[in-house]
Order: structure tokens, then C-alpha cells, then sequence
């Protein structure tokens, strides 16, 4: 255990294990003060990490992907639905 003092404007100084670090500060009941570590994510993709199947899924292709398990991908030439009218060559 540390025992550290705050300063007149409220800082506390965790020292240089937290320097440039980002930290969720919670006050808890009791007046304790809990610090944790964080990470920011993105606002555009916080939508992944809140849709339990859709990070399942990224998860598991993932894995297939390290494993090397890849899907054939589909024919995108000029005979396939994909093609656009008129450009067919």
C-alpha cells in the first residue's frame, strides 16, 4: 500500500506505471476510489462490442483465419449476377 496526498487543485500522481495511460475512476461507496485501467473504443464501433453475436462471429472468423480456413471466393467476372449492365466484355 502507497499513500500519496492530493494537491490543492484535486491531482493525484500515480506515478510513471499510469503515465500516458487512460483510467476509469470510480467513487465507491465508503469513500473509496477505485482507478482502472481502459481502453477507448471507437463510437463506430462500440455497436460491435455491445452485439454479442456480432463479436462472436468476428471472433470466430478470426480463429478460422489464423488457422488458415478461408471460404472460396465467389466469381465476380463478366458472366457472374455481380456484373454490372453493359459491361459485360
Amino acid at each position: 500500500m502507497t499513500t500519496k496526498t492530493v494537491d490543492p487543485r484535486g491531482r493525484l500522481s500515480l506515478g510513471k506505471a499510469f503515465a500516458n495511460r487512460l483510467v476509469i475512476i470510480e467513487e465507491l461507496e465508503g469513500g473509496v476510489i477505485q482507478i482502472t485501467p481502459a481502453q477507448a473504443v471507437p463510437e463506430r464501433e462500440a455497436w460491435l462490442h455491445q452485439n454479442r453475436d456480432a463479436i462472436e462471429s468476428v471472433t470466430q472468423g478470426l480463429r478460422e483465419a489464423r488457422a488458415g480456413e478461408f471460404t472460396k471466393a465467389p466469381d465476380l467476372g463478366s458472366d457472374s449476377d455481380w456484373a454490372e449492365d453493359g459491361d459485360d466484355e
